[in-house]
């Protein structure tokens, strides 16, 4: 079989498949892989219904074997727990008044031996899972006048989840004891109702209860704050004590910070972790945050930090340029490699910042990694939890502040005005609303009494295009979970269903997710399974349409539907000047963007202790992941029409509608050998060695192909129509453009590392370790040294508390830590070999061609970026105040820069290792508790308070060499664009930083905006300049669009089954510049213009707008553009031409930059736990209801007169401000 494969565009040979029939292949074989992902689900939930149904029977299967006279029975517990692993529950005063017992058994079932020994004393027992509770009746043993009490209750977290295995013991006398069972309940009797009973579980704190008399209780324990002997950090190689680790790490249980409403892990982390620069430009449905640890530490790479889940890097389901993710105007709708994820099946959130907790993943490090811990089993019989929420999202509303447009009345006053000033309309045929009306007056269609009534019709209008565009709308999340096991084997399973609407009409994101976790531990092996896995898929309203510029932009004098509650069009010209009727819903109904995905993960972990101190593991990890994009244009849509051109030759639509095809399948394989070594030596084990050394290798391989065609025709499924040979543009297109031909996208990354990390400690005060690891990748330079470089970091920890204060019971833990090293970045589009784009025969030629896509850059090399961090833990006053303050400085060199080279090469840029930047900040991480009355006098909670607040500062710089002193620009080449959006590389400013033209007031002729440096007289003295040395002078410096400061502080109240939790997110530092008011947004039939056309609407700004010569001392809004035909200003045409007209640079001026700076509510939830004694009558072990809201308000600059701080002008579209969000959960155990 002959394949033939071409990187931008696809030529068909005799034998191969044409582009039609690979696409239809591909959409048969992306089905294929969903029903496949589904089918591995189904087998992944009958697989563990079985192994639980095989748990649950090994209860019973247990053998025994002993011999012995005069048995106390708790000598024969003692011999049934170590052959069996079972444990006990049992009233101990009470057993002490039972009978020894003889006993001869070999290999009896457990259950044969219990009858034997208990059944004669008239006691019973019952076997749960790994528990035998064994119950004594007092008559039977002659107990009836025995003076004793008997307390009863049950243990639980804060969750009022159930607590088994909590010893429960008298304080008076220690032989009076007893665990808690498999629902957290006890019975213990004591010798008078007045003692204290005595609390204690591994990972929480002590609790003593005086009775005084309470004969039932419920007790809540509360986890250890500040024990960070306790505090289990995963690096994804390792598994740390917090107090092991001299990194800087900071780490979320996502229970605490779980909120309904908010569906995406990445989502839940604003706010809540210093250093981490948090950035969301959309609130449309499945949109992707933007995420920066610790500044940005590349230029051309992926500036994202790397997600590690259960110890395994994720890549993305499509390879996206980096320049793409890069660009803050981009909203990223596509899967990332942690879209599918479900939170409630996650456990624990790990950021890792410094090199010294990234070196271990070598050159993909720079960004920080953070890593994800899925939920594991609990010991214990299966406990099934369901989870469920109902999200209500409120659309956007003319009445909110963040919508500051013209009503109907100020529109048309605008309208009046430009009739009275013989204003000229450029390209305008058919009028609509009162510019119509005024027509049919003056050419006598209508008397003065029907345009008066037309005119105030249209001034009482005000249709609310937000209610045609826009919905309200609820959206549902459901798990269902199931979690047991014993001392050996302990499984995890989930099922998940997300039905979230977006609140754009026909956006959607529907998907199922499983999650399943196997953990054996068999002497001396111990194996891990996980299996994560969601197929689902997203509903779109494409870009070209325009759904909310038109919302924003299009005037509310113009109705919506007609008097007969029809549909209402209007005329609306295209590129040809031609006109078509025109509705923005038939054109939302007949557009959209379908996307399927499906991925799928399975690891496994082969672990084996080879003897004490020492073990090894193997590591084996696969995940496929497919996506099909499906965009679809009708006839019946405007940007169909806008390609037609009446049906003639030069038509590019001629027939039907578009369909854009894309699929991405992508496979990759992770496997790692990695040994451990750990050993406490010396004087009572006071020194001890951690070390790991291991080597891994992982591949990515992406295989991507995508087309478009016309002649669509969705109604007739979705066939194609045969286009007659006449259309020559159309064919010309098709047969010339590798978009219409097919583009196949293949792309494959090998990585080969080894590593070793070690850590030594003496007596617990002093800490040191070390990590390094190599990576050879076919994505680096063929040069030796650029394929073995090793990246490397050490660290310290030194323990003030145990060293110098251990007198001061004040100070709970104080340490000091200290780290350097370096961490790595990689590009994956440059490789050391050359790349060509072949294209089909040229017609002027008649042969193949060929084009250079990427030179071969043998030299490259990975951007290596040195890391020093200083941090300091504490922990006060009994664990109520706990906190870590850290200094960073991060200094990456080599970064990828592109330079422009001659075009003779093929290309004109290239990718080279010339970068330098920085990025240096403060961290303040606390937690303070000033009120804790845990447990109250009847034994509930009492009241508690939490507050945390974080903080993090980052400034960016880039130090690298200019290429003139002039502009300090390290590009050699740049348009004025890259200056406007901050797209640009300038030594000495943050990266980002944007320019814009320099405001200097209004006209008094006619109202225009004047500028600085932009007058005719300067035409000879920057004929003799450059482009950039230009540009320079007629901008100035604005700020940056990335956030100097950002961070959060969070509140959680509790009392008695009432909580409250609230997170204030906050962010200072960057600038904003306004939404256009005076340039068009693409509404309008020609470019930038501030003559509206009749459909087009007007900022709320443009009320107090120049109207007359002397308002300009009273106001900046620029006056109505008096003659926009042929009015051209004297630069354009100039090699550097700096903008279309004066009024496109007073949206890009810097009197519309505002401050950036703004404090939300980003979340608040109410929780109520149900009484135990109700839930037990339920059939429940444990339940709530909650209420949750998200994004509930924002206080921003004044300026920005209600808009998003999050929406920008610089967007070429306008984005869905964030929403709202009002949800109601529910959760039940059982």
């Amino acid at each position: 079989m002959e394949l033939t494969f071409i990187i931008k565009g696809l030529f068909c040979p005799p034998d191969s498949c044409c582009p039609q029939q690979r696409s239809e292949t591909e959409l048969i074989r992306n089905n294929h892989f969903a029903k496949k992902i589904l089918r591995i689900m189904k087998i992944t939930v009958a697989l563990l219904f079985f192994f639980l149904l095989n748990s649950n029977a090994k209860s019973y299967s247990q053998t025994i074997t002993y011999k012995g006279n005069n048995v106390t029975l708790n000598k024969l517990f003692d011999v049934i727990k170590k052959q069996t692993g079972f444990s006990f529950v049992v009233d101990q005063a009470l057993l002490n008044y039972t009978t020894s017992v003889n006993l001869k058994v070999v290999n009896a079932p457990l259950k044969e031996v219990l009858d034997l020994a208990l059944g004669k004393q008239g006691i019973s027992y019952s076997i749960l899972h790994n528990t035998i509770v064994v119950n004594v009746d007092e008559e039977k043993v002659g107990l009836q006048d025995v003076r004793s009490v008997l307390i009863t209750g049950a243990v639980l977290d804060k969750e009022k989840n159930p607590i088994p295995g909590v010893s429960v013991r008298s304080k008076s006398n220690s032989a009076l004891q007893t665990v808690t069972d498999k629902d957290g309940r006890f019975a213990i009797r004591l010798e008078n109702a007045d003692d204290i009973l005595v609390f204690s579980y591994i990972g929480f704190e002590t609790l003593e209860i005086e009775l005084k008399g309470l004969l039932v209780l419920e007790v809540m324990l509360k986890e250890k704050a500040s024990a960070l002997d306790e505090v289990v950090i995963s690096t994804g190689y390792q598994d740390i004590k917090r107090k092991d680790l001299p990194g800087e790490v900071q780490s979320l249980k996502v229970a605490d910070i779980l909120t309904p409403g908010i569906n995406r892990l990445d989502q839940l982390l604003e706010g809540r972790v210093t250093g981490l620069t948090f950035m969301q430009n959309s609130g449309q449905v499945g949109a992707a945050p933007r995420l920066r640890i610790r500044g940005t530490s590349t230029i051309l790479g992926n500036q994202e930090p790397l997600w590690v889940l259960d110890g395994i890097v994720l890549t993305d389901p499509v390879n996206v340029d980096p320049a793409q993710i890069n660009n803050l105007d981009f909203v990223n709708l596509l899967s990332n490699s942690i879209s599918g994820l479900n939170p409630d099946d996650i456990d624990q959130i790990d950021i890792l910042k410094d090199a010294s907790a990234t070196a271990i993943y070598g050159a993909r490090a720079a960004n920080g990694v953070i890593v994800i811990t899925t939920k594991r089993g609990k010991q214990g019989p299966p406990v099934f939890s369901y989870s469920a929420a109902g999200t209500f999202t409120q659309r956007p509303h003319y009445s909110d502040r963040s919508v500051f447009v013209m009503n109907s009345k100020d529109r048309v006053d605008v309208s009046r005005e430009m009739i009275e000033r013989k204003m000229v309309y450029q390209n305008l045929t058919i009028p609509t609303g009162y510019e119509a009306a005024v027509q049919d007056y003056y050419a006598g269609k209508i008397d003065y009494t029907e345009f008066q009534r037309l005119v105030s019709l249209y001034e009482t209008t005000n249709t609310d295009w937000f209610d045609v565009i826009t919905r309200d709308v609820l959206s549902t999340k459901h798990t269902l979970s199931i979690s047991g096991g014993d001392p050996a084997v302990r499984y995890y399973g989930s099922l998940g269903y997300n039905n979230e609407q977006g609140t754009i009409n026909g956006e959607s994101l529907n998907g199922y997710t499983t999650n399943v976790g196997i953990n054996a531990n068999l002497k001396k092996f111990t194996l891990q399974f996980g299996l994560n896995a969601n197929t689902g898929t997203s509903k779109y309203i494409p870009t070209e349409v325009g759904a909310l510029n038109y919302a924003y932009n299009t005037s509310r004098a113009i109705p919506a539907l007609n008097p007969d509650g029809s549909p209402y069009f209007y005329q609306r010209n295209n590129d040809y000047s031609m006109s078509y009727l025109y509705n923005v819903q038939e054109d939302m109904d007949n557009a959209s963007k379908l996307t399927r995905f499906s991925t799928a993960m399975l690891t496994s972990k082969l672990g084996y202790q080879i003897y004490r101190d020492l073990g090894i593991s193997a590591t084996i990890s696969y995940s496929t992941a497919s996506t099909n994009e499906e965009t679809s244009f009708t006839e019946k849509t405007f940007y169909i029409k806008k390609l037609t051109n009446d049906g003639l030759s030069a038509s590019l639509a001629p027939l039907g509608g578009e369909l854009r095809e894309a699929s991405t399948v992508k496979n990759s394989y992770t496997a790692r050998l990695q040994s451990d070594y750990n050993k406490s030596f010396g004087s009572a084990g006071k020194h001890r060695i951690q070390a790991s050394v291991g080597g891994e290798l992982s591949s990515t391989k992406y295989d991507g192909f995508a087309i478009t065609r016309r002649g669509y025709a969705q109604d007739r499924g979705k066939t194609f129509y045969s286009i007659p040979t006449t259309f020559g543009a159309y064919y010309n297109l098709i047969n010339n453009t590798p978009q219409f031909m097919g583009i196949v996208n293949e792309q494959l990354t090998n990585i080969l590392s080894v590593y070793a990390a070690s850590t030594y400690s003496y007596d617990e005060r002093y800490l040191i370790s070390g990590s390094i690891r190599s990576d050879a990748s076919n994505q680096f330079g063929q040069q030796a040294n650029s394929r073995f470089q090793p990246i490397y970091a050490i660290a310290g920890r030194w323990s003030i508390k145990n060293d110098l204060l251990k007198e001061l019971n004040w100070i709970n833990d104080l340490a000091l830590r200290a780290s350097y090293g370096f961490q790595g970045n990689m590009i994956d589009n440059q490789t050391s070999q050359l790349v060509l784009q072949r294209s089909a025969n040229n017609v002027i030629y008649n042969s193949l061609t060929s084009t250079v896509t990427n030179l071969p850059n043998p030299d490259l090399s990975r951007e290596k970026t040195s890391s020093t961090n200083l941090g300091l833990d504490f922990s006060l006053f009994a664990g109520k105040l706990n906190g870590t303050l850290s200094y960073f400085y991060k200094k990456t060199t080599d970064a990828f820069l592109t330079k422009a080279v001659s075009e003779i090469n093929g290309v004109n840029q290239y990718v080279v290792n010339q970068g330098d930047l920085t990025n240096q900040g403060f961290e303040v991480s606390l937690s303070f508790m000033p009120v804790n009355n845990s447990i109250g006098k009847d034994g509930k909670r009492g009241f508690s308070w939490r507050i945390d607040p974080q903080l993090g500062q980052v400034i960016n710089k880039l130090i690298t060499a200019a290429v003139s002193s002039k502009t300090n620009l390290v590009q050699n080449t740049i348009n004025v664009s890259n200056l406007l959006n901050g797209n640009v590389q300038i030594a000495g400013k943050p990266l980002y930083t944007f320019y814009s033209f320099r405001y200097q007031g209004l006209s008094n002729a006619d109202g225009s905006p004047i500028f600085y440096n932009t007058a005719d007289s300067l035409k000879l003295s920057y004929n003799g300049q450059t482009p950039a040395e230009v540009y320079f002078q007629v901008l100035d410096e604005s700020g940056t669009r990335i956030p100097i400061l950002q961070g959060g502080i969070s509140n959680s109240f509790g009392y008695r089954n009432f909580s409250l939790s609230t997170n204030f997110a906050y962010s200072l530092g960057n600038k904003v510049r306004l939404l256009k008011i005076a340039s068009s947004y693409g509404t309008s039939n020609s470019g930038s213009t501030i003559t509206p056309y009749p459909q087009q609407n007007l900022r709320q700004e443009f009320v107090d707008r120049w109207r007359k010569p002397g308002d300009e001392n009273f106001t900046n809004i620029p006056g109505l553009k008096v003659n926009p035909v042929n009015v051209s200003p004297w630069w354009n045409g100039l090699p550097y031409s700096w903008a279309t007209d004066v009024y496109e640079m007073y949206d890009n001026s810097d009197l519309r930059v505002v401050s950036g700076d703004y404090l939300k509510l980003q979340s608040a939830s109410f929780r109520y736990n149900l009484e135990n004694n109700l839930c037990k009558s339920l059939g429940l072990k444990s339940a709530y209801i909650g209420l949750s809201g998200t994004n509930l308000f924002t206080i921003a600059h004044k300026d920005l007169k209600g808009q998003d701080p999050a929406q920008s002008g610089q967007t070429p579209q306008i984005n869905l401000s964030i929403r709202p969000t009002y949800s109601f959960n529910l959760n039940v155990t059982f």
